[in-house]
């Protein structure tokens, strides 16, 4: 069997009553039934049957909501008894949602397909308004950190440059105290003890 997009859910109908068909008359137990059925899958129906059994639990979030919800009810067609109920349909559709979504749509226990699809659609665009936030958070914190840094160096520019202005007697409050520089030895106390003396 080669499901495709455009193939009806007739035709796999048919197929599928044939195969049953011939399994009845070789009298196989459910296990080599599904054995055989595997072995006649081909391209697409092979590979549901791959996410269905295998891949689901490895490999969520590859495609998008939309995207996948498309594929799931197209190939849920091929497979009624695997979704016999909406319950059951709901819980596949979940099981088969990236982690972030199925972490938030998994806790309303949704049991109309409708209604869980349209809560997926919510916690996806939520996703994205929460790393919207992070990164604008994250953005502004390196704008603040790089202003900050700057601010700093010009501060100790600018009090580097006073520094030298004061030693030139160029500000006012230092204008009114005179400075004088002397260019003479300091006594000591030792020499002021003999000074004394003498």
């Amino acid at each position: 069997m080669e499901a495709t997009s455009e193939d009806d859910a007739e035709k796999a109908e048919f197929w599928l009553e044939n195969t049953i068909q011939v399994f009845d008359e070789m009298s196989l137990n459910p296990e080599e039934c599904i054995k055989c059925v595997v072995s006649l899958l081909r391209n697409a129906s092979y590979q549901w049957y791959k996410t269905l059994i295998f891949v689901v639990p490895k490999e969520r979030g590859r495609m998008s909501v939309t995207e996948y919800e498309r594929e799931f009810v197209r190939l849920s067609q091929y497979a009624q008894e695997c979704v016999s109920t909406e319950a059951i349909m709901c819980k596949r559709f979940e099981d088969g949602l990236n982690e972030d979504i199925h972490l938030l749509v998994g806790i309303l226990e949704r049991k109309e397909f409708v209604v869980l699809v349209g809560r997926a659609y919510k916690a996806k665009a939520l996703g994205k308004d929460k790393r919207k936030a992070k990164s604008e958070v994250r953005n502004a914190r390196k704008r603040f950190s790089s202003k900050s840094f700057q601010s700093t160096s010009k501060k100790f520019r600018d009090e580097h440059s006073r520094s030298r202005i004061n030693m030139g007697h160029s500000n006012p409050r230092n204008r009114a105290r005179p400075q004088s520089i002397s260019k003479a030895p300091a006594t000591s106390i030792a020499r002021v003890g003999n000074v004394q003396s003498e």
